[in-house]
């Protein structure tokens, strides 16, 4: 795992230099250290970590202003097709945000921004795409597409079902009774489903 100090220094060298190539290299070194959270298999129960990754207050001041902007031009320039570099972005961006919300505290925050919508607009048009593109091109761009997709899914997952219920219930594991009941009367009332119940 990549150090804290690594971390900053990279952010660091962002700020002062200004050049995307080591915002890239921060979100590479940042998912990287967090890759065990990215669990994009749906087909099989979501593996258990004892580990959780930083909460937002933890992060670079204005990370979320930076990366939402980096996601909207990744949004803007899909008409014309996205570079091989801004696909290689866009699914970072996505990476970056699953992690976040897999720390509980982080899901309303990001939940509450315009991330979801982008990711969504981003998804359907690489799907288009595909569609029209001619067979040799459409193979060769179909494993980045797929890629994205797949975490596309699992970042709607990490928001909507942070407690993965549909995998459970997809794979025949019991949720306890309990658990949904506390549920349905946070989004019966409002409130986040995300956050955890009271102690007692």
């Amino acid at each position: 795992m990549a150090s804290r100090e690594r971390l900053f220094e990279l952010w660091m060298l962002y700020c002062t230099k200004k050049d995307p190539d080591y915002l890239k290299l921060w979100l590479d070194t940042f998912v990287s250290s967090y890759e065990q959270f990215l669990d994009v298999d749906f087909e099989k129960l979501p593996t258990r970590v004892d580990d959780m990754p930083p909460g937002i207050s933890l992060l670079p001041d204005n990370i979320l202003q930076v990366l939402r902007i980096q996601l909207l031009q990744c949004v803007q320039k899909m008409a014309d097709g996205l570079e091989e570099q801004q696909q290689a972005l866009s699914i970072l961006l996505v990476k970056f945000f699953i992690i976040l919300c897999r720390n509980l505290s982080n899901v309303e925050e990001i939940g509450t921004c315009s991330y979801i919508n982008y990711v969504i607009t981003m998804t359907t048009l690489y799907i288009q795409q595909l569609k029209s593109k001619k067979k040799e091109k459409e193979m060769a761009d179909q494993t980045c597409i797929e890629e994205f997709v797949i975490h596309a899914l699992a970042f709607c997952e990490s928001l909507y079902d942070p407690y993965r219920n549909w995998r459970h219930r997809i794979s025949g594991s019991q949720i306890p009774e309990g658990f949904l009941r506390h549920i349905s009367i946070r989004v019966s009332s409002g409130k986040n489903p995300a956050t955890p119940a009271p102690e007692g």
